[in-house]
This record gives structure tokens, sequence and C-alpha cells, in this order.
């Protein structure tokens, strides 16, 4: 904090000094026009030197204009973006308010539902199980990652938010779906936000703040392991099939199509839990935007 108030100093008293140099300029070159204007000039080389001198000072004088112009002009403008934003603070402020009051709600019901075993078994469909655990994983890193920092704000309360509440809600569901093997393969299989890092660090800040009994503590790390594990095995297997012709992949995801069906409005061939995804978000076609339902897809 002292080397940032010792900055600010010094930069204060180099902009007071060149302040103070501008006007004894500006108060020098003045005199010598008033001299000039009263008639008091030599004239000759003198008077050229001086010519000289002065446009050189204009120069500078041109410069320095732009510059202390362009840098308190532009200030100004940044005062008035804030003085704007902070006059309608209250107005912003409601809408995280309402998200997150709906964001807590929505993940206290899935809670509530994956606890419930006949409620869980739906979940496990291949097109629906995809899309939670990449929901559940990006949320988690966004709780505990290294970018959580940005979280932190003045009177979490106000926005309703309780960090600590929704990280162990969210454990709480992947404790209701750990032991499901639909649930595993479809963590491990989220290159985008699976990290064993983020789950580490919820079981460090779990464990901390006393979230979760040490036998809950114990399942979610047993989780990791098998997801670690299936990814083993998923190199491996990978490996062992070499290059995969295009053709037997999905040509969305990249994957190996377990149910390849023909899309009739692109003739695309694709897996069918991957179209079942798109459809239940927009029903068209991803390659051409056309209308498309799942009654209308052919079996490869």
């Amino acid at each position: 904090m002292g080397g940032c108030v010792h900055c600010v100093w010094d930069l204060y008293e180099a902009e007071l000094e060149r302040y103070n140099a501008e006007m004894a300029k500006i108060g020098i070159w003045s005199e010598m026009l008033k001299e000039k204007e009263g008639g008091s000039g030599t004239g000759g080389s003198h008077e050229s030197a001086n010519v000289e001198e002065f446009v050189k000072f204009v120069n500078l004088l041109m410069n320095d204009t732009t510059y202390l112009l362009d840098e308190s002009l532009t200030k100004l403008a940044e005062i008035h973006k804030i003085q704007d934003e902070m006059a309608n603070v209250e107005e912003w402020e409601r809408t995280p308010q309402s998200y997150v009051a709906l964001g807590n709600e929505t993940v206290h019901m899935f809670q509530y539902m994956t606890a419930v075993e006949e409620i869980v078994t739906p979940f496990m469909a291949p097109y629906i199980v995809e899309r939670l655990a990449a929901m559940l994983d990006y949320n988690l890193a966004a709780m505990v990652g290294p970018r959580c920092t940005e979280l932190k704000v003045k009177n979490p309360e106000k926005f309703g938010f309780n960090p600590k509440k929704l990280l162990s809600e969210i454990i709480d569901i992947y404790l209701h779906l750990s032991h499901r093997n639909e649930f595993v393969e479809a963590v491990a299989r989220d290159g985008r936000s699976y990290s064993k890092e983020i789950f580490g660090r919820a079981v460090d800040i779990a464990t901390k703040f006393a979230l979760k009994a040490p036998q809950e503590i114990q399942m979610l790390q047993d989780f990791v392991q098998k997801v670690e594990s299936h990814l083993a095995q998923a190199v491996e297997e990978e490996e062992d099939l070499g290059d995969v012709p295009d053709e037997f992949l999905d040509p969305l995801l990249a994957t190996i199509m377990q149910d390849p069906v023909v899309l009739p409005t692109s003739n695309v061939t694709i897996d069918r839990s991957t179209i079942i995804t798109q459809l239940l978000s927009t029903p068209i076609d991803p390659f051409n935007r056309k209308p498309l339902t799942i009654d209308m897809v052919i079996p490869s």
C-alpha cells in the first residue's frame, strides 16, 4: 500500500513540476510578445533567433496541448461513465439478485431430484447425462477454480449469494449420482470443464469449512478416482483403435457413433444422442438450420 502511495505522489509531483515549467514558458513568451508590441525589439539576427525559438516553443506547446487535452478529456469521459454506472447501481444490482435467487432454486431442485433413485434413472439417458455432467463441471470450476476470486463481492448476502451453501449442494448432486456408471463416464468425457485439480480444490474447501462429513468427502474422492480410471481406460482403448475413419465419428463431437442416424434435411450421419441433445434446445437441423424433429431421423 505504501509503495502505491509513493507512486501516486511521485506522479503528482512530476505533473506539478511539468505544470510549473509550462506556466514559466508561457510567462516568458508573454513578456517577450508584450515587449515586441511596445516596440522594444532590437531587430536583426537577435529577432530572427527569437523567431526560431518561438517556433520551437509553439511546437512544444502544441504537442503538450494535444497530450494534456487528450488525457484530461479521456479521464473526464471515464468519470462520466463511472458516474452513470453509479447512478444506475440499484438497477443493475437487481439483475444479479434475481439471477442468483433463481439459480439457487434450480440447483436446490437438482439436489432434491437426484436424491430419489426413481427420478435419477431418466437423468441417465445419453442425451441428458452428458449435459448434466457438463453443467455441473462448469459450475464447480466457476465456484472453486482459478477465477473463483472474481465472485467475491461486498455484502454477498445482499444478492442472496451463499457460496458455501451453493458449493455444498453441487457436491450433493455429484454424490447422489456417483454410483451411476453413466454419470461417471459422462464426467470423464467432459473435456471442457472436468479437472481432477478442480475436484481436489472442492475437497479442500469442503473439508476446511466442514461443508461435508468425512464419509461424504471420501465418497467424492472415490468418485474422482472412478472418473480418472475411466479416463485412463478410454486412452488405452483409443490407442488400441488407432485412427478411426471419419465416417465412424460423430460430426459434432468427433466421438465414435454408437447409434448413427441420418438427418433427412441435410443428409448428414450423426449419433442419435447428439442430435437429440441438439433438438432439446432448438428443433432445427444444426447443419442447414431447417426444421427437424427426432421422429424424422433415419437409422443408418
